[in-house]
């Protein structure tokens, strides 16, 4: 489910029962990153990232406990301006997920409710040489109710909305340059849209847009940053190969999200292309292991990830 800071991809969505540059100068834009702690966590605007079949409804009264275990890392960083930076500029993380889900029938609807608890580290960070300080503790909380507008078994069409609101109750401490919370309250409503084609094969399409609060104890510590609304965009074609086997190719898109820190733009923003190859197996009838890999590219706005490899394990009962 990528940060709610590093989460928001590893976030997944409500259903995850599934089957199957020129080097720039050091200038005043990086004293205003590193030197205010505008940065907090290097993906703290992304929404929320779904798996490719998280929109395939489980049965009413199915549980669901998964444990997602993650690793990113970064090796540049890039302004909004175009400026980039990659000599001895990098920032890893390792962030865990534990999920709940329910689902249940109201009124002939199929929802679902879920709270997400992540945390994890930030570290190895650095931008042009100048060091940031590590990162580590409880992230922001996650909490969720979807429901499925459409929910047609016969035709495989299911069509469905997910608010999330992320409770700012995570590691915080003002003024520094890396937080794994954020110190705002933070809402991203997602659609989504799950069509079966046949032969094994299915489409998943979500689109999201995110709102953030303000956080009055960014920068030193007493100014103000907020942010513009983040929108993403996200394709998953998948294939059942095999009764327990399910293979997916998969594409994101983020854009806006600039950030201002007491009126004045950081040079961060959430403006990224994404691919993403992802691979399942239910090892028991109710147990099931998933990998997952992405690349960003097309980035603008922060740190792009190298690499992020991610181990989702799902218990059903």
């Amino acid at each position: 489910m990528h940060a709610p800071s590093p989460l928001a991809n590893v976030s997944p969505g409500p259903g995850a029962y599934s089957s199957s540059r020129s080097r720039a100068r050091r200038g005043p834009w990086l004293a205003s990153i590193c030197l205010a702690g505008a940065l907090l966590a290097p993906e703290a605007a992304r929404a929320i990232d779904v798996n490719s079949a998280d929109y395939l409804p489980a049965p009413a009264g199915t549980n669901l406990l998964l444990f997602y275990s993650q690793y990113a890392t970064r090796s540049e960083y890039e302004s909004t301006s175009g400026a980039v930076l990659s000599q001895d500029t990098g920032l890893d993380s390792y962030i865990n997920i534990l999920r709940y889900v329910h689902y249940f029938d109201v009124a002939g609807y199929r929802m679902a409710v879920q709270a997400l608890v992540p945390a994890g580290t930030l570290y190895n960070g650095r931008v042009g040489g100048a060091s940031l300080d590590a990162a580590a503790g409880l992230a922001d909380p996650i909490l969720s109710a979807a429901f499925w507008l459409i929910n047609n078994k016969a035709t495989e069409s299911y069509v469905a909305i997910a608010p999330y609101l992320y409770v700012p109750v995570g590691q915080y401490s003002p003024g520094a340059a890396l937080n794994i919370g954020e110190n705002r309250w933070k809402l991203d409503l997602q659609a989504a849209y799950y069509q079966g084609l046949g032969s094994g094969f299915a489409l998943q399409l979500t689109g999201d847009v995110i709102w953030y609060g303000s956080n009055g104890e960014a920068g030193n510590g007493l100014e103000t940053l907020k942010q513009d609304n983040t929108y993403q965009f996200q394709a998953w074609l998948s294939y059942a190969f095999a009764p327990t086997w399910s293979a997916a190719v998969g594409y994101s898109k983020y854009w806006g999200g600039t950030e201002y820190l007491s009126g004045i733009t950081t040079g961060n923003a959430t403006q990224r292309d994404q691919v993403r190859l992802e691979l399942s197996k239910f090892v028991t009838p109710t147990f099931q292991v998933l990998g997952l890999v992405q690349r960003d590219f097309n980035t603008s706005g922060g740190f792009p990830e190298d690499f992020r490899g991610t181990v989702r394990l799902m218990q059903v009962f």
